[in-house]
């Protein structure tokens, strides 16, 4: 199978938990946010859990479909969330199989999250207009989501990758190398891995922002935003943010913030330093996940304008 194929199954296929020490948000936190719960079963036959937010009075006719990237699930976005909530919109997110709160023995392909977004919208039967806004692996399911679901006409991929073996450029020398991982997901997925969303972006109707950052470690900015940005399609708009790295929803001070007290929370937990569950939520008493999850004001105008416009 090969060593580049194996070590991209060690890093993605596993079961995405969460940490119960890191202090997500729930929806508590936010007065007057509603949160309803509702699961269905995916083709896999995997219960997955998802989830519909919104303040009274929200906006109708327009849904946005919230994707959230690798790892455990819809809650670690919940600033994100209410971002879009407080904005006047009803956000329906979800937790893909084998992450956060849904069932699976975990992630069994990066076109899975599509399938199970795809089939959410077909269980729920939404009739109104679809909105996908996705980060990271869920900025390529939000991708595919535009593509696929008849009533999506526009979406918001932030840090995103193009296809599979676009993502494997930020990581790999040579395209052949990045490629044996495309026909590897291609052969698990052949409904999903086989479209060539890099053709569907240079010709589609739909509407398309993409927001990235040029210092982007994790999804190659050069191969994916940098790549989405050559394309002469007007239609599809990317923004360049600087200086961001992986999150460029983010302001600038919570990204200090958050990759500070992430870096030496793990760095303490691979020492063995904090080990028993009370240690490691006693290493953020003095650390807020409000300060964490600030979000840029100046992206989120350019986001709500493009789901208003």
């Amino acid at each position: 199978m090969g060593i580049i194929v194996n070590k991209y199954k060690q890093n993605f296929f596993q079961r995405f938990n969460k940490d119960p020490a890191i202090p997500f948000y729930g929806a508590a936190d936010f007065e007057d946010l509603v949160c309803e719960r509702g699961t269905f079963r995916n083709s896999a036959g995997e219960d997955i859990c998802y989830f519909n937010y919104y303040y009274q009075g929200y906006k109708t006719g327009k849904l946005i479909l919230f994707c959230h990237g690798l790892g455990p699930g819809h809650t670690a976005y919940l600033a994100e969330i209410e971002t879009l909530c407080r904005a006047g919109y009803r956000v329906l997110t979800l937790d893909y199989a084998g992450c956060g709160g849904s069932g699976g023995e975990r992630l069994t392909s990066v076109n899975a999250p599509t399938r199970d977004v795809t089939e959410l919208a077909e269980h729920l039967q939404i009739t109104e207009e679809i909105v996908p806004v996705g980060h990271s692996l869920g900025g390529y399911t939000a991708l595919n989501a535009v593509r696929l679901l008849p009533n999506a006409h526009k979406a918001v991929i932030l840090s995103g990758f193009i296809g599979v073996s676009d993502l494997m450029m930020g990581f790999v020398k040579l395209r052949l190398l990045a490629n044996s991982v495309k026909r590897y997901e291609k052969k698990l997925m052949p409904q999903y891995g086989s479209a060539d969303n890099y053709a569907y972006l240079a010709s589609t109707r739909d509407r398309i922002l993409w927001i990235h950052s040029s210092d982007d470690p994790v999804v190659n900015y050069k191969h994916n935003g940098g790549k989405v940005k050559k394309i002469k399609n007007p239609n599809v708009r990317v923004i360049t943010a600087e200086n961001k790295k992986h999150n460029p929803q983010y302001a600038r001070e919570a990204l200090d913030d958050m990759n500070a007290w992430l870096g030496e929370y793990y760095k303490l937990v691979n020492e063995k330093k904090l080990v028993a569950l009370e240690e490691k939520k006693a290493f953020f008493n003095d650390k807020p996940v409000s300060e964490m999850t600030k979000q840029d004001p100046a992206v989120y105008s350019e986001i709500l304008d493009f789901i208003e416009s």
